[in-house]
Formats: structure tokens, C-alpha cells, sequence
């Protein structure tokens, strides 16, 4: 892989939509991505929201590098990005706040239940089901950044595959599962309850 750690932002923005767009993404990434991530933590006060705050934005720029236009530095468009996902977040959390209170009062009542409850025979395989609903490669990335707490990039090197790619399966994993849990009502209280905490 190409490297362009010399490389100004500019530069590497410009090479986004090129053949070596992969090599200029994840330099731009390891360049801002640990002082993205502890600014939405100042503000959001929850490590799992803020990485997956942080994830989206990168998500973001990838998706649109073909169309991306920054008239000003690109640190500074990031953080302005940052700052918009994070109030879109309270929004969300202001407009779901009923939910959010029942569930996170049920969570805290049984949470001490919930490590033992999620590995009884029933609620594991509904967890597994739950996985298994994901194609097998998503599946394996889901595996790694949950469940064996891998980083994005520490799963992006173990398989062989771009940041970009590990990024776009998690996003799309989460929105499965979510639907998924939504849409089968027979899902126990607790399995619930633990995706809920886990943030997944």
C-alpha cells in the first residue's frame, strides 16, 4: 500500500476518488480519527456511542469521496461534522426519550442478570440466530469488532480487507440486527436488554 503520511490533507482528499483512495483514506483516518473520536466522547459521555459516532463520519467520507467538497481545512469540516452527528444524536435521544428511560430503567434493574441470563441455552441461541442472519463475511467482521472486541482496524489487517470495507459491514450489520429485533417481537426481555446496553 501506498504511503502518504508526508502527504498534506489536501492532497489526500484529492486522491480519495482515485485507485489509491484506499491509501489516502486510511492515512486520513489515522491521522484524525483518536482526536475525532475523544472530542464526540467530551460531548456524548459514552465511549460505545462515540465509536460508532466516529465510524459513521468516516463511513461518510468514504461514501462520498466522489462528491466530497471541502472549501476549508478538512480537520476543520470533520470536526464541524462531528459536532452536527453528535446534535443529531441528542435529537434523536430527545424525540425517542420515552422509550429510551423505559428501556434503560429496565436495563438497570436486571443488569446484573445479564451476563449470566445471556448464556442460558435459549437466550444463546437467539443470540446466535441473530447473528446468523448476516451474510457470512459481514458476519465475521460483526464477530470480531463485538464479540471478540477487536478495533475496526485491527479487524481490517486480520482479514485482509480495506478500513472501508470493515466500516461499511458494521454499518450495515447493525441496521440488520436492529430491524431484525424490531420486527420479532418473540425475541426475549433480556436479549434485549443486552443489545440494548451493548449498544449494538
Amino acid at each position: 500500500m501506498t504511503n502518504f503520511t508526508d502527504n498534506s490533507d489536501e492532497e489526500l482528499c484529492m486522491r480519495l476518488p482515485t485507485i489509491e483512495g484506499e491509501a489516502a483514506f486510511s492515512q486520513l483516518y489515522s491521522r484524525y480519527s483518536e482526536r475525532i473520536y475523544h472530542n464526540i466522547l467530551r460531548m456524548v459521555k459514552d465511549e460505545t456511542t462515540a465509536e460508532e459516532i466516529l465510524q459513521d463520519i468516516f463511513l461518510q467520507v468514504w461514501q462520498k469521496r466522489n462528491s466530497i467538497q471541502i472549501e476549508k481545512a478538512f480537520s476543520g469540516w470533520l470536526f464541524t461534522i462531528s459536532r452536527n452527528r453528535v446534535q443529531d444524536f441528542f435529537r434523536k435521544i430527545k424525540r425517542d426519550e420515552k422509550l429510551y428511560t423505559r428501556l434503560k430503567s429496565v436495563a438497570i434493574e436486571h443488569y446484573t442478570h445479564i451476563e449470566e441470563a445471556i448464556f442460558q441455552k435459549e437466550n444463546a441461541k437467539l443470540l446466535k440466530d441473530v447473528i446468523d442472519i448476516l451474510p457470512p463475511q459481514r458476519r465475521k467482521v460483526f464477530e470480531l469488532c463485538k464479540l471478540d472486541g477487536l478495533s475496526y482496524k485491527e479487524a481490517s489487517e486480520k482479514m485482509g480487507v480495506s478500513l472501508s470495507t470493515i466500516m461499511d459491514h458494521m454499518a450495515k450489520a447493525r441496521q440488520t440486527i436492529r430491524e431484525y429485533i424490531i420486527n420479532n417481537k418473540h425475541l426475549c426481555v433480556s436479549l434485549c436488554i443486552y443489545l440494548f446496553i451493548k449498544k449494538i
